[in-house]
């Protein structure tokens, strides 16, 4: 008799946990063509090979506020998944990161009897230790992507699959890792050189409104500090973000880009960058940046009694050391944010001792194979849950 076809549930939102859904569709597909995979997610996932049960894409906002005024979208995603799970009961539910909203979908598919596997760790570390119970509760195993997660989650009792972090699949390998670290040596050796200076917001609504224009008086000053040196300013538009809105914010003297993270940052030489996984994504390219982040002030009086971790840049996280500049809140002012980007261009020592820590950033965030390794966790969970039922029947 033909098995019956496997069915798997993937929860994303936002950009990062949209990419990783891709890739992990991706994954599932080239180990097991049958599978049937539904998606709460985007294009990314749906071009993949995913069938959307509902769209995603205005799921990503973070803080308080903001999510009040998304609430009609939430509610209607919660309908659309509630509504899926219970009418289709997919043999594995596997949230994505994005732990607002797949904290939710846990517990309706634990409520269902439905088995989750979790992708991409909660920060529990950073805030709200206290929810580690509840989740537990609610999930079966837990995938890690941080070195130092391994351990803190097992000692909170969850079986924990350490997946060695998805960026590395982008950065590892064929990466031009060093290659383009000795071509922005040459240009901050040669004064006349052209400088190009990515600016990377984030890919939130409300990180694009607190920062962009912050980004955009910061380029100012750096064209008048450094004149008559040439600069380019390159802005990254993260999926899912009007591009209209952030070269409308930015002005015409800055380049927009569409291209991917692991595309655009072998080109820069200087970068500003939301904190975030755009911050690692910067250390693990070795690009000599400063962390930004701004929102607004309720949000921010909140998590400053919320978040108990030293560093907001996962660079820094990862190494436990400040590697790389933070500025955060009235700290990222374009003044501020001026000064710290002309230290890179006169201080080669610097840039050697951020170099190192770069590269110890890479070998702590493990080698590429990342979403095979997971899928194949995955398709082993679905395995041995068939096996379970089998042997269940047989007795």
């Amino acid at each position: 008799m033909a098995r019956a076809q496997r069915h798997i549930f993937l929860s994303c939102g936002e950009a990062s946990g949209e990419r990783y859904g891709a890739d992990l569709v991706s994954a599932l597909r080239a180990l097991d063509p049958g599978l049937r995979i539904s998606a709460l997610g985007g294009r990314q996932v749906a071009d993949r090979g995913a069938d959307l049960i509902h769209d995603a894409g205005q799921l990503g906002v973070m803080g308080f506020g903001e999510v009040l005024r998304a609430w009609p979208a939430i509610a209607a995603a919660r309908k659309a998944v509630g509504g899926f799970l219970k009418r289709e009961t997919p043999d594995l539910v596997v949230p994505v990161d994005f732990p607002g909203f797949n904290s939710w979908v846990a517990g309706k598919a634990h409520g269902a009897g439905l088995p989750v596997f979790w992708l991409v760790a909660p920060q529990l570390w950073a805030w709200g230790r206290w929810r580690a119970a509840g989740l537990r509760r609610k999930i079966d195993s837990l995938g890690t992507i941080l070195p130092f997660e391994e351990k803190f989650f097992q000692e909170l009792g969850f079986d924990v699959f350490p997946m060695g972090h998805p960026l590395m699949d982008q950065y590892g390998g064929q990466f031009p890792f060093r290659d383009s670290w000795a071509r922005r040596e040459a240009v901050f050796n040669d004064r006349n050189a052209p400088l190009t200076i990515g600016l990377i917001p984030g890919s939130r609504r409300q990180e694009l409104r607190h920062l962009l224009p912050v980004f955009k008086v910061t380029a100012q000053a750096l064209r008048g500090h450094l004149n008559p040196r040439p600069l380019r300013f390159v802005a990254s538009v993260a999926p899912g973000m009007d591009a209209r809105l952030v070269a409308e914010a930015l002005g015409s003297e800055v380049d927009v880009s569409r291209d991917s993270l692991p595309a655009l940052l072998p080109r820069l030489d200087l970068a500003l960058v939301c904190s975030g996984t755009a911050s690692l994504e910067a250390a693990l390219a070795g690009v000599p940046h400063e962390v930004v982040y701004r929102t607004g002030r309720f949000d921010y009086f909140l998590a400053r009694r919320l978040v108990k971790v030293p560093y907001i840049g996962l660079g820094n996280l990862v190494l436990d050391e400040g590697m790389v500049r933070e500025h955060v809140q009235d700290d990222a002012s374009p003044l501020l944010l001026t000064r710290s980007l002309l230290r890179w261009l006169s201080r080669p020592e610097a840039r050697d001792g951020f170099f190192k820590g770069c590269e110890r950033v890479r070998r702590s965030c493990g080698p590429a194979g990342v979403w095979r390794r997971t899928a194949e966790a995955l398709l082993a969970t679905l395995d041995s849950r068939a096996g379970g039922r089998a042997g269940g029947d047989a007795s």
